[in-house]
């Protein structure tokens, strides 16, 4: 592969600042009995070893600070007798024992994370060839320990490898020990040159990682320095008159070194809120949805009974006026009822008048029918006066004959009658 081709993977080292009472609570993380456990995988944390310090390091950490606390505090007290200060021996007493430290918002341990992208990891094939060198994570092992040894001693504390996170990376503690001039027991972050110059610990791991291939991240702080300079002297030329050197340059880009706990708290958020914004935007489309469908039902019902309308003005106009007695017989009633009352509200009164009127116009055929067949019989009663009494007696058993189709038909009209006298009472 081409050097133009080739990636480089730079070394990350994050160093940020912790309080002894931060120990327990680390300690809780490093065996995973505690807090946030979300990003590890739990079947990699039997993988997760320790790389320097014993099983209790932590509480020996913690009483080493505090006999260094409780010595301090003696040794001024015998100072203080020695030179017969009295006041100033009751008041020590008073107070009691101070922090064997300088009061700091970072702390006075540190912590020290060392890791590479996980793509430098991923293209390790040394395992899958079968090769009998060490692997990419045993070569960043050993440097790291090798790194922390040298650079920081006995006081390197503690180190850890995390097996069971997104990429390989090594956690270590650092207990910056001194004495002062005067006997103390102190921590000092500053008795350390890599903990004092940020920059001088990034030039050492970029070298000492160089070896396996790694290399230093980007100068940001440098070029962040030069950029403020070089921006200074271009508004000190502008303002004296003096020789132009050049336009201003753009400062780098401020990253803020993130915790991974922090970092997930933001991304829980963020998801919490993309969760919450998507929830609320199928809510608004199943609302949406449900709406047009109701509009969707409204429009549909309003065809089928525009349609009805329309079949019912046809059936008016040619004649058939019996629409409920011509639905089919094999719907259910209560469909048949839905479907016909729109259809019964526009046309029923009409249908029903020109039912009245069909019946009265029968009713007054049958009348003018009945009318003629009794005058009829009347002058068949007449002319039987005239006649023989053989033929009186055949007329009369022909008259007998036509009684009961007339009584029939006199009761069909009386029965008619009622109705109408019915019908009209109710409306």
């Amino acid at each position: 592969m081409s050097s133009a081709t080739k990636t480089y993977y730079p070394i990350v080292m994050r160093m940020q600042g912790m309080h002894p009472r931060n120990l327990a609570g680390y300690e809780k993380h490093r065996m995973r009995r505690g807090g946030d456990h979300g990003h590890c995988e739990r079947t990699l944390m039997a993988h997760n070893r320790r790389l320097i310090s014993s099983e209790s390091w932590a509480q020996d950490a913690w009483d080493e600070i505090q006999d260094m606390r409780h010595a301090n505090h003696l040794l001024e007290l015998e100072q203080l007798r020695r030179r017969r200060r009295k006041t100033e021996l009751k008041n020590a007493l008073f107070r009691g024992a101070r922090d064997p430290w300088r009061a700091t918002r970072h702390g006075p341990l540190r912590e020290i994370i060392l890791t590479v992208n996980k793509e430098w990891f991923d293209k390790d094939l040394t395992e899958f060839f079968g090769e009998s060198g060490p692997t990419r994570e045993m070569q960043f092992e050993t440097r790291a320990k090798e790194w922390l040894v040298t650079n920081f001693g006995d006081d390197c504390v503690h180190a850890r490898a995390d097996l069971d996170e997104t990429a390989y990376h090594i956690h270590a503690v650092i207990i910056p020990r001194a004495v002062t001039t005067d006997g103390r027991r102190m921590l000092q972050p500053a008795v350390h040159p890599l903990i004092r110059s940020y920059e001088k610990a990034q030039d050492s791991v970029g070298e000492w990682f160089a070896a396996i291939g790694l290399r230093r991240g980007e100068r940001r702080k440098q070029a962040l320095r030069e950029a403020l300079q070089h921006n200074r002297k271009v508004r000190e030329a502008r303002a004296n008159g003096t020789v132009d050197p050049g336009a201003e340059v753009a400062l780098p880009e401020h990253r803020d070194h993130v915790s991974p706990r922090k970092w997930r708290e933001r991304q829980e958020i963020e998801l919490a809120s993309r969760d919450k914004a998507v929830k609320q935007t199928e809510e608004t489309l199943a609302a949406e949805k449900s709406a047009l469908a109701d509009q969707v039902r409204t429009v549909t019902q309003q065809q089928h009974d525009a349609q009805s309308v329309l079949d019912v003005a046809a059936a008016v106009a040619e004649g058939r006026v019996d629409i409920v007695s011509d639905a089919d017989e094999t719907a259910p009633q209560a469909a048949q009822a839905e479907t016909l009352t729109p259809v019964l509200h526009l046309f029923g009164r009409a249908l029903e008048v020109l039912r009245q009127r069909a019946r009265k116009e029968a009713r007054a055929e049958l009348d003018d029918e009945f009318t003629q067949i009794k005058a009829a019989d009347a002058a068949l009663l007449e002319i039987a006066k005239t006649l023989p009494d053989k033929a009186r007696e055949r007329l009369a058993r022909a008259r007998r004959s036509l009684s009961l189709p007339l009584n029939a038909l006199r009761r069909r009209l009386s029965r008619a009658q009622s109705d109408d006298v019915d019908r009209g009472s109710d409306e």
